[in-house]
């Protein structure tokens, strides 16, 4: 066999991807005299896995594993039930819906308190019209509960900016936290 062939089989023994007759192979080139001088690193590393022996199996250590795969599958199941985190541009959509529902019912509110006045005939071009003091009033109010409704829609929009950042480092931490589990298992 040549170099390269051994070379090969080496790859495969280590991927696990040989037969029984290929190791058989390795191991008769190895335990033979002519051995390339660039194998001679491999040859020490395949007899010694090869040849290992059976490594201690701590008493309990099968059902410790099984309670950590238990735990860890129990993890990964909260992990699944926690809401995905949305794309801003999903909260936006919700955002408008629930403004352009707040704007439909003042609309209506206005709409269906506005007392109709049929003696008052419209106004002629260059007139003005006159605003009592309880309608001034009415006014006011109203404008002040525009306000009132803005400032808590602001606070609330806000609100859920800060969530969203709390989302955004909760998904971080979690994602770092099980990044790292896979890869001291592997």
């Amino acid at each position: 066999m040549n170099t390269n062939e051994i070379k090969k089989l080496i790859d495969a023994f280590y991927n696990g991807e040989t037969s029984v007759e290929e190791e058989q192979l390795l191991l008769n080139y190895f335990n033979g005299g002519d051995i390339a001088e660039e194998l001679l690193e491999e040859k020490e590393i395949f007899l010694q896995m090869y040849n290992a022996a059976p490594a201690d199996v701590p008493v309990g250590l099968e059902s410790k594993l099984n309670n950590l795969i238990d735990e860890l599958a129990s993890k990964e199941t909260v992990k699944i039930e926690l809401k995905p985190q949305s794309n801003k541009r999903q909260m936006w959509v919700k955002i408008g819906s629930v403004a352009a529902g707040v704007a439909l019912l003042i609309t209506a509110g206005v709409y269906f308190n506005k007392k109709a006045d049929p003696v008052t005939p419209p106004l002629a071009q260059g007139q003005t019209e006159t605003v009592n003091a309880e309608d001034e009033q009415k006014i006011k109010e109203a404008q002040e509960a525009l306000v009132l409704l803005s400032s808590k829609f602001n606070k609330g929009m806000d609100q859920l900016a800060v969530v969203e950042t709390n989302l955004d480092k909760t998904n971080e931490i979690i994602n770092k936290t099980f990044n790292r589990k896979k890869d001291k298992e592997l």
